[in-house]
């Protein structure tokens, strides 16, 4: 995901501003990094750090995190994605399997789908230090939308006021 974010800022014609900022304790780290490689949440942190400093606007936050995922979806998906959408899947098939995800992308912490409605969920992470960051949150709802667009017409999410903690965060989300 990290390879993603950093090349959705490159696309987005920051990629010069990015590095210049980043400490040069990490910058080896965030700019040799390669798929699969385990990066120290203290050192993703940074990166988000970062990003957060450019001063993008939450829409172009957002649409970084779309972007981050729409690079993803064909490496990790392919055909899944098309045999979802031929047999009916909806996201209500996929929530259970949220967490499973996660763990292959994060070392602790959590998510959970909460059913609110027919279509409608609550997703919140849990014990979770990237949370605290403005653009992880932006990008993240980008990309969580891109997840749910596979299994429906259309996806919204947005942030959950009064929910974030130190070390949680949660998002609604509704589609059609």
């Amino acid at each position: 995901m990290l390879l993603g974010s950093i090349a959705s800022i490159r696309e987005a014609g920051r990629f010069d501003d990015y590095a210049a900022r980043l400490p040069a304790a990490h910058k080896e780290t965030l700019l040799g990094a390669v798929a699969g490689t385990w990066i120290p949440i203290d050192v993703a942190f940074v990166h988000y750090e970062v990003c957060e400093s450019l001063g993008l606007s939450p829409e172009r936050q957002i649409a970084n995190g779309r972007a981050t995922f729409d690079k993803m979806r064909g490496i990790f998906l392919g055909t899944m994605v098309h045999m979802a959408r031929e047999s009916g899947v909806t996201p209500w098939t996929v929530c259970p399997l949220f967490q499973r995800f996660w763990e292959r992308g994060y070392d602790g912490g959590g998510i959970s789908i909460v059913k609110l409605g027919p279509k409608e969920a609550r997703m919140e992470l849990v014990q979770f230090r990237l949370g605290d960051s403005r653009y992880y949150r932006n990008a993240l709802r980008g990309l969580a939308t891109g997840v749910f667009e596979l299994f429906c017409k259309k996806a919204y999410v947005s942030e959950t006021p009064g929910r974030r903690t130190p070390a949680s965060v949660a998002f609604r989300v509704q589609w059609v």
